[in-house]
């Protein structure tokens, strides 16, 4: 029996049994004119989409999930609302899992299990001509019963991790909503820099040897820091480079 899910207000939930990716639609939603809190759900996509354009599995059993935000802010400053959300992943992923799992926030927005990929996350925006937001879409992935075994970077899941049986994607997404919109608040009242500081305590592989690639370069050097917007700090040489965008591994 499928659970129901009850999402805090102003969160309105939009459930589809299979669609093609949860961000397009929600993205659809935007452009429709729908208001900030939308939240697009679906047990199964056809054509899931990950960062950079990657294809994004989605079997049944797993979450897949879509927020429709509009919180008047500029790009730049929206791009920040990725590690509030995979931050609240994490705590809520460790919450659910045994005490001794290793649960870590990998910049710039994936969660990991014991250095494997278990949850990603994508952001997509619409700016107004002034540069503020039109719309956000942070779109969510977590591995739940399954996991892809092909993909580059090792990946695992929740039952794998010796979550429990009743752990589902019903549960998942309605703790997820709760954490989120707690931390949203704090991000709008306060700031960045609340949500930086919890991030960085759960952050992988800082003040270590890390490869970073970038869309035309491949950079390798010690994370040295995250800067007050986000940014990673790699120190390459003696020199500290300032990165934005990028995907990183040890």
């Amino acid at each position: 029996m499928t659970q129901k899910v009850r999402l805090p207000s102003p969160f309105k939930l939009v459930t589809y049994d299979t669609i093609d990716s949860t961000n397009e639609e929600a993205k659809r939603l935007a452009r429709d004119g729908v208001p900030s809190g939308a939240v697009v759900w679906a047990k199964e996509q056809t054509s899931g989409i990950g960062r950079r354009g990657r294809k994004w599995i989605s079997e049944i059993g797993n979450l897949y999930f879509s927020i429709l935000l509009r919180p008047d802010c500029s790009a730049f400053k929206a791009m920040q609302l990725s590690f509030l959300a995979s931050l609240c992943m994490a705590e809520n992923i460790k919450d659910v899992l045994p005490d001794t799992a290793i649960v870590n926030c990998k910049w710039p927005n994936d969660v990991l299990v014991e250095e494997r990929k278990i949850s990603g996350i994508l952001l997509e925006t619409q700016t107004l001509p002034q540069g503020d937001i039109d719309w956000l879409v942070i779109g969510i992935g977590l591995n739940i019963k399954s996991f892809p075994e092909d993909l580059e970077f090792p990946a695992t899941s929740l039952t794998h991790e010796g979550a429990k049986n009743d752990i589902c994607a019903e549960i998942m997404l309605e703790l997820f909503s709760h954490r989120f919109l707690s931390n949203y608040k704090i991000w709008k009242e306060m700031g960045f820099e609340p949500i930086r500081k919890a991030w960085l305590c759960r952050v992988a592989w800082i003040g270590e040897k890390i490869t970073v690639r970038l869309e035309h370069e491949t950079l390798v050097g010690k994370f040295k820091a995250l800067d007050k917007d986000g940014a990673l700090i790699l120190l390459d040489n003696g020199d500290e480079r300032r990165i934005t965008a990028g995907d990183i591994f040890v």
